[in-house]
């Protein structure tokens, strides 16, 4: 299976600085998607507060939606 990717932003800035801007907005869940990810269908979870980033399975970002609009 092949898989089409094409960027949903376009711009000059480097992934590194639309992360940045994106935590000073305060977005609370950064997902960054790029050839491996694709390929491997997985993705980079950042989560505002918390350092680094994880790498989850596609199937599992619904879950990660859900927990954000319903927290314990």
């Amino acid at each position: 299976m092949q898989i089409e990717t094409q960027p949903l932003h376009v711009s000059d800035r480097t992934i590194a600085k639309k992360i940045r801007e994106l935590s000073a907005r305060k977005i609370p869940l950064i997902v960054v998607v790029g050839e491996k990810e694709a390929i491997n269908q997985s993705l980079n979870l950042r989560r505002l507060g918390i350092v680094g980033q994880e790498e989850i399975q596609l199937a599992e970002l619904e879950a990660e939606l859900v927990n954000l609009r319903n927290p314990i």
